[in-house]
């Protein structure tokens, strides 16, 4: 009597996709991405980003120090974002300290930077969602207490940069950009006195809807390349190339 060979291709959709919640994002595209074109489509079908993934990656990016030095005219600075291997560093001297997770995250990128990828496709993509981001997206977490003992401290939100927001050399567009959009702030942060004290927090209230804002566009963003590169059947988004 022949004997019968089970492989893995012999398996059901539906056991591949329980064996899939035990992968992530990478090792499913590591995994079976390249195997055949039965798999292939597979794991682009059923694979998607982690979400908790593009939230960790979005405060890491707001929490860099560099949004004062940005302009909210036009209605802010043009970002791209796009899946990437590893998790994107600070800066160029930090590369190999930051990239801590070989796990798909998300890059952002400067419309200053000028993103070209190896792939046309992947440019055209990237390119039809890109967002505005303004120097209030800026979200640092520090910690505080209520009591003198230190082990207690917990991590809470609070908006650094007011003050060097307001001392901006854009003043005018600054201005006229609260007016806007908060008049019912813009006054009272014009008017605050040269304090950092006053304008953290008489800037709270924009930080805080900015951030909220502002997320909510960079995950419209993500869905939208995520979901149109899972058309390219070809494309592994972890070789996503600039």
């Amino acid at each position: 009597m022949a004997k019968t060979v089970t492989t893995f291709n012999d398996l059901s959709s539906e056991l591949i996709l329980c064996i899939f919640e035990y992968l992530s994002v990478a090792d499913r595209y590591k995994a079976f991405f390249d195997c055949n074109t039965y798999l292939r489509q597979h794991v682009k079908r059923w694979t998607s980003y982690s979400r908790k993934e593009l939230d960790a990656d979005i405060l890491r990016f707001s929490t860099l120090h560099s949004w004062y030095k940005m302009s909210v005219r036009d209605g802010g600075v043009t970002f791209f974002i796009y899946p990437h291997q590893g998790q994107q560093p600070y800066n160029s001297a930090t590369a190999d300290a930051d990239d801590v997770s070989s796990d798909l995250h998300w890059w952002f990128i400067w419309h200053q930077d000028k993103p070209t990828f190896t792939d046309e496709r992947v440019s055209e993509i990237v390119h039809r969602h890109s967002f505005q981001l303004t120097p209030f997206f800026y979200h640092r977490p520090i910690a505080s207490s209520t009591d003198s003992d230190s082990s207690n401290k917990k991590p809470v939100s609070t908006f650094y940069g007011g003050d060097l927001i307001m001392m901006h050399r854009d003043k005018k567009s600054l201005e006229s950009w609260l007016k806007n959009n908060y008049p019912e702030h813009a006054d009272r942060i014009l008017n605050c006195s040269n304090t950092n004290y006053n304008y953290h927090e008489v800037c709270a209230p924009v930080f805080e809807a900015e951030w909220l804002r502002l997320t909510r566009i960079i995950k419209d963003a993500a869905f939208n390349v995520w979901e149109e590169l899972k058309q390219l059947q070809d494309l592994n988004p972890l070789e996503i190339h600039e």
